[in-house]
């Protein structure tokens, strides 16, 4: 059974969407690499040893685990599509949270934080992200630490370019916020297809 046939199979037997999420998102194989596991245990594996964390607790989310994007409506497509990284690691997510806290001493001065489209501070979009357990990388102020982030995510998309346009990832503080994130694309695709 495939991550699509598997996400429709809970969706008519009435399964809970965190429980749909844990099925296919923590148990089940990424689709992406299948035939490729030793590719994809280069990743987690470089991945656990930057941060220092067990590599269990480094996932893959995305259209790269399902083969289907359901916020884009569309396949994943190799060389194209991205490979999101969920990092769950309460420590980590702590660490960098208190890096934040302490460059922008106390979230006083917020200047350091990119601006959005519109050329505002997503400092605000950051804190909404926390509010979530979840830290976002491209959202953190500039800072040294930012600037390791993205060399080490650069380095590691240009090593494995062929499958995927870049790697990135997000640190959550626990299973429970990662699967209410990721619960958000099982109601949207099943909001889809009661349509």
């Amino acid at each position: 059974m495939n991550h699509l046939e598997s996400i429709d199979l809970g969706l008519e037997s009435t399964t809970p969407y965190n429980e749909i999420v844990r099925k296919v998102y923590l148990a089940y194989p990424t689709k992406v690499f299948e035939g490729k596991e030793e590719q994809q245990y280069q990743i987690l594996n470089e991945i656990s040893c930057f941060f220092d964390i067990p590599i269990m607790s480094v996932q893959v989310a995305g259209s790269a685990k399902t083969g289907h994007s359901f916020h884009k409506k569309r396949e994943f497509i190799e060389g194209k599509s991205d490979l999101d990284v969920a990092i769950i690691d309460a420590n980590l997510y702590r660490i960098y949270m208190e890096k934040v806290f302490k460059i922008t001493k106390g979230y006083s001065i917020i200047s350091g934080f990119p601006l959005n489209k519109d050329g505002i501070s997503v400092f605000e979009e950051y804190k909404s992200y926390l509010n979530r357990g979840i830290f976002r990388a491209d959202l953190m102020p500039s800072s040294e630490f930012r600037k390791a982030w993205n060399k080490f995510f650069g380095k590691l998309s240009s090593k494995h370019g062929d499958t995927f346009r870049k790697i990135d990832a997000g640190i959550y503080m626990s299973q429970c916020f990662f699967e209410s994130k990721q619960r958000s694309a099982i109601k949207l695709y099943a909001d889809r297809r009661a349509v």
